[in-house]
């Protein structure tokens, strides 16, 4: 079974601000194809034994795979947390009219 050509990351940031920022700034590297900021996002975890509920910006990138490591490595560079959340999904870009939608901006760089 061969790996999609398609990928997804999230990653997560308290500064809606410097989310745009790095979205804008990684479609200019051309490392993804689009970014999309889901705002005010509840995050609830256990921290010392005790329920903690923290609110945040979860980000989804999409991408072509082969610039996940592009990816990863801005986001790990740029990030103000010591070990920011990245999680990849491969996953293929649904309808052919969408895929084709996807090549084209990607052929004439967004």
């Amino acid at each position: 079974m061969s790996s999609s050509q398609e990928i997804l990351v999230f990653t997560t940031l308290a500064d809606r601000d410097l989310a745009e920022e790095y979205i804008a700034e990684m479609l200019q590297l051309g490392i993804i194809v689009s970014g999309t900021i889901f705002p005010e996002v509840a995050l609830l975890y256990q921290w010392e034994g005790k329920l903690t509920i923290d609110s945040e910006n979860k980000i989804l990138l999409k991408a072509k795979a082969d610039k996940y490591a592009a990816i990863e490595e801005y986001i790990i560079k740029k990030h103000p947390y010591l070990a920011p959340e990245i999680i990849k999904m491969d996953v293929s870009f649904g309808s052919d009219k969408f895929k084709a939608f996807i090549k084209d901006k990607i052929a004439k760089g967004g």
